[in-house]
């Protein structure tokens, strides 16, 4: 088959998609990778045809807005600010990425799409196709008795709960139905039919059931099916200098943001590194997406 994995996000949101790539890749389907530019060499690497969505998400996260508004603390008014930045940078961004999606899939005409729940034409060629596949790499996108949505993350217990998936949902189905003015054959979809694609299309959960398991009172289309790793070090190859660090310090610690970004991440590099000094540990630093930076001294 002709599948397109595409997910919307930083690295975190587009590794769980690879991996999936990966697993069809070897059982003989064609992957077609539908990503933000920066993901391209990612998604080549991995031997897939790479379609884009474009630079300007990834580049709006890295923003000086972006990064005060998903850098984590307190809701105060220079956090406010930074997401009505945000917000007014989006709509017409989203406008554009969901003309690039509508563009590579009708071009493409794949068998399955595999998406994440952030690409919304995946759910409108769905209530046609039913060919699409959501993949969630978090848990808490459906309902769960003893946790909130994950926009939300804490257990309000199972009334208050409820309630905020129902909150979700409404403004998924929302965006969902205002983005199809958008597309190049405007389209007009009730959103009971919209909200009917949500939740009878099939769902797999890349999380470990040892972690999360699967609810007993879930539909049958909802899955959860463990957790997978793309395999990252095809052409890769450690440098004589981390070699010998490794030789010298047998145990070290790996510090990482991972795709997460922050507001200051070269003052939150000196606190790291001022504990790693005081207590003598050894550590590798991973700069990551730019949530840390290189230190301008350190001893090697």
């Amino acid at each position: 088959m002709k599948i397109i994995i595409t997910s919307i996000g930083t690295r975190g949101d587009i590794e769980p998609f690879l991996a999936i790539g990966e697993l069809l890749k070897e059982k003989g389907h064609t992957i077609i990778g539908l990503f933000p530019e920066q993901f391209r060499n990612l998604t080549e690497d991995s031997g897939f045809i790479f379609e884009s969505l474009g630079s300007e998400f990834i580049e709006m996260l890295n923003s000086p807005a972006g990064r005060i508004a998903m850098g984590g603390g307190k809701l105060g008014f220079k956090k406010l600010k930074a997401y009505l930045k945000l917000l007014s940078m989006q709509k017409e961004m989203s406008k554009g990425m969901i003309l690039k999606q509508e563009a590579v899939i009708e071009k493409e005409q794949p068998d399955r799409i595999v998406h994440n729940a952030k690409v919304m034409y995946p759910v409108i060629w769905g209530l046609e196709n039913k060919k699409s596949i959501l993949i969630s790499p978090v848990p808490y996108l459906h309902y769960v008795k003893d946790h909130s949505h994950v926009a939300f993350n804490k257990n309000y217990r199972p009334f208050i709960n409820k309630l905020t998936y129902q909150l979700a949902n409404y403004g998924l189905i929302k965006t969902i139905s205002g983005s199809l003015k958008w597309l190049s054959t405007p389209n007009r979809i009730p959103t009971r039919e919209i909200k009917k694609a949500l939740f009878e299309s099939k769902v797999i959960y890349t999380v470990s059931p040892s972690l999360f398991k699967r609810p007993e009172y879930w539909r049958e289309n909802f899955q959860v099916l463990g957790y997978h790793e793309r395999k990252k070090t095809n052409n890769w190859e450690p440098n004589q200098a981390l070699k010998s660090f490794i030789e010298r310090h047998p145990k070290v610690i790996l510090v990482t943001f991972g795709s997460m970004v922050n507001s200051d991440p070269v003052k939150k590099t000196k606190i790291i590194l001022d504990v790693l000094e005081r207590n003598n540990i050894p550590a590798i630093i991973n700069t990551a997406s730019g949530g840390l930076v290189e230190p301008a001294l350190y001893a090697r």
